[in-house]
């Protein structure tokens, strides 16, 4: 799907549609950010201001979209891509912040979080893309830009990265 989404009745365009929509997305989309950006607050908002500022120049050119939520996450999903392969998130980033309450739903996942943080960039964004996002490896490969085999050999070591960087983790 591109970001302008397909081309339906304009109802985003809608102020009050508009606001409804990002009242309901705004937090989709920050956790979205959030636990894939190793817990930093402030990365995942400037992530999530971007994907709106997208989203509002996309549909200012004309497009519509017929299913909202969908069509944010992939803006979101290419704004993390873009991210990391901009350079931005290539180092390792240990977050000791607390998730705040409403993302977080137990210890075992804010000291997950906290272990995605420690990884490499590239390891990190495998794994989201792959096993947050669910995606084919087939598609992790295309938004990695490697082959098949290179994707099928960083997600082994980044499950091993992961595994090492969690047993660092304390207890949240």
């Amino acid at each position: 799907m591109s970001e302008s989404g397909p081309v339906t009745d304009g109802s985003l365009l809608d102020p009050i549609s508009f606001k409804d929509f990002y009242d309901r997305a705004l937090p989709v989309i920050y956790g979205y950010f959030f636990k894939r950006v190793g817990g930093s607050h402030a990365l995942a908002a400037d992530l999530t201001q971007e994907t709106f500022i997208s989203a509002v120049r996309t549909l200012q050119r004309g497009a519509r979209v017929d299913s909202p939520m969908p069509w944010i996450v992939t803006i979101a999903r290419r704004r993390l891509v873009d991210h990391i392969r901009s350079g931005s998130g290539t180092g390792r980033t240990v977050v000791r912040d607390a998730p705040p309450e409403d993302l977080s739903t137990s210890a075992a996942e804010a000291r997950l979080t906290a272990a995605l943080g420690m990884l490499s960039a590239d390891h990190r964004l495998a794994l989201i893309l792959r096993y947050v996002d669910d995606l084919a490896v087939a598609e992790v490969a295309n938004h990695l830009g490697r082959s098949l085999r290179a994707t099928e050999s960083i997600l082994a070591r980044a499950r091993a990265a992961l595994s090492a960087a969690y047993d660092e983790v304390a207890d949240v």
